[in-house]
């Protein structure tokens, strides 16, 4: 009984001492900035990008959740971070920590700055939280280089982002020199990805610059799907454009993108139609179906800085108007008029060739073809001349018009054949 004793008292004391270093361990651990270093591996590890906080997570042990407060968050290097943030602070619910879920209640983010676009990625074990059921920002900055050339920022973000139900975000926008002020406005709902989406950008001059209008928004495995699409641009002295897509399917994966119905309006002289739009941009293959009608081609020429030679009729090259389908294969295109109007003279036919190296194939019919409203007509006793084409020419094929009129030369079922030239200017 003496040996048992002594045997059972020597493994109490071990036990003890064990336990005073474990509990002596923790309490280094937690006060030595234990937990800070262990959440930074975990984000840097999910987020593949060095993670730094300016000072040790704050704690906050509830009944029902565990708050937890980051300062001085940092993603990416000192001299050029991805994202920081003066303070974020995190609400996990009990419920889902015990069930090894970490399912966020609350996420609220303080001076938040973007820098994107963003350039790491994500661990294939996932995101480093999941969506919160609610995300507050304030004062929150992005800065999106690579926008049509420039740095698109928007400054001083504020709003909340629902899981379920209506979601705000406002602040301040600058581009190109521009500034002025956006909106935005959706639903969040599980059976889509949000619905009753609205965004409002303006300036000082127009308030209502852009808008645009989604009523749903639906993901699939591989695609986003819009099933109704509106767009609004209107600009002081600039005249107003709308857009409408119906049906339209994207997927960024693929690069590839479907619309079944589409209209684009722009003022009084740009009237486009789409249908059966299937398109994958990165290798430029695809087709489309279409109906435009173009008026006052001069002024829009203009104002695009195309430049055009001046007209006999400053009347002319009024109103163009062409139904017809493009097929695109990169390098390859196939544009083919099945009706078309110029001024009042029908068109038709089929436009194709390459565009690297640019060479162009025409075969067009032209019912009627009055060039006195575009060139001088040909003097008394004078050859007609036609403007001299350039010594590159890569246009080859024929022009058939069915009856012609130059001031008083006439003449019927006319062909007017073009070979390509490579001579060098």
């Amino acid at each position: 009984m003496g040996i048992a004793r002594l045997i059972l008292r020597r493994i109490t004391t071990s036990v003890i001492v064990v336990l005073i270093f474990v509990v002596l361990g923790a309490v280094l651990f937690w006060f030595g900035g234990g937990p800070r270093y262990v959440l930074e591996g975990i984000f840097a590890a999910r987020l593949q990008q060095p993670v730094h906080f300016a000072a040790d997570p704050e704690w906050r042990w509830g009944k029902q959740q565990l708050r937890i407060t980051l300062v001085g968050l940092r993603v990416g290097s000192a001299a050029h971070p991805q994202f920081s943030a003066s303070r974020l602070m995190v609400a996990l619910g009990w419920h889902s920590l015990l069930h090894g879920q970490m399912q966020p209640r609350q996420i609220v983010l303080d001076a938040p700055v973007l820098n994107g676009p963003w350039k790491g990625v994500a661990n294939a074990g996932g995101a480093a939280l999941s969506l919160p059921g609610k995300m507050i920002i304030r004062d929150g900055t992005l800065r999106w280089s690579g926008v049509a050339g420039h740095t698109l920022s928007l400054t001083a973000v504020n709003g909340q982002v629902l899981a379920k139900g209506p979601s705000q975000l406002a602040g301040g926008w600058h581009w190109r020199g521009k500034v002025g002020r956006w909106h935005f406005a959706a639903e969040m709902a599980p059976a889509v990805v949000a619905r009753n989406i609205f965004l409002q950008v303006g300036t000082t001059i127009d308030p209502m610059l852009l808008q645009v209008a989604i009523p749903a928004l639906q993901s699939t495995v591989k695609d986003m799907v819009v099933p109704a699409l509106r767009i609004r641009w209107q600009a002081r002295g600039h005249g107003q454009a709308h857009l409408r897509l119906q049906a339209l399917r994207l997927n960024m994966a693929q690069s590839q993108l479907a619309v079944q119905d589409g209209a684009l309006i722009v003022g009084d002289e740009l009237a486009l139609q789409v249908r059966a739009v299937d398109l994958n941009w990165k290798v430029l293959r695809g087709h489309l179906a279409y109906q435009v009608t173009i008026r006052r081609l001069p002024q829009l020429a203009t104002r695009w800085g195309l430049p055009l030679p001046k007209l006999t009729d400053p009347d002319a090259l009024q109103r163009l108007t062409s139904t017809g389908t493009v097929q695109l294969d990169n390098p390859h295109f196939q544009w083919i008029v099945t009706q078309g109007e110029l001024d009042h003279s029908a068109w038709m036919g089929k436009i194709s060739g390459t565009w690297r190296p640019l060479a162009i194939d025409v075969n067009l019919s032209v019912a009627r073809l009055n060039l006195g409203r575009y060139l001088p007509a040909p003097q008394a006793g004078n050859a007609a001349r036609l403007p001299a084409l350039p010594q590159q020419w890569p246009v080859t094929g024929e022009i058939h018009v069915a009856k012609l009129l130059w001031g008083k030369m006439r003449a019927r079922d006319l062909i007017i054949r073009s070979t390509s030239s490579k001579a060098q200017p």
